[in-house]
């Protein structure tokens, strides 16, 4: 059984989650070095654990992909989207 539409949709929305909390790790823990600020320990430690969510959602899609169609794909990437545009917001609440 091959990748359908919906689930690689599915993986493009969980890459771009990837992407967006792989730079919010990353500008946090430039600002931590330079403001040695402890409050961004938590920020970096709560985007971390989100990052590694989006990589294993990844993982877990693909291998879902061989075994279910596109009924469930399609909810999935309801939820996939509905995500992201938390995941924007969230980076955009914590700019600097």
């Amino acid at each position: 059984m091959s990748l359908g539409p919906f689930w690689i949709a599915n993986l493009v929305i969980i890459s771009i989650s990837v992407i967006v909390f792989a730079v919010i790790t990353v500008s946090y823990i430039k600002s931590y070095l330079r403001l040695k600020a402890g409050s961004f320990t938590s920020i970096i430690a709560f985007s971390s654990i989100l990052m590694i969510q989006s990589i294993l959602a990844f993982v877990i899609y693909y291998s879902l992909s061989m075994h279910f169609g596109s009924s469930l794909a399609v909810l999935l990437l309801v939820i996939n989207v509905i995500s992201l545009g938390g995941y924007v917001m969230l980076y955009k609440a914590l700019q600097i």
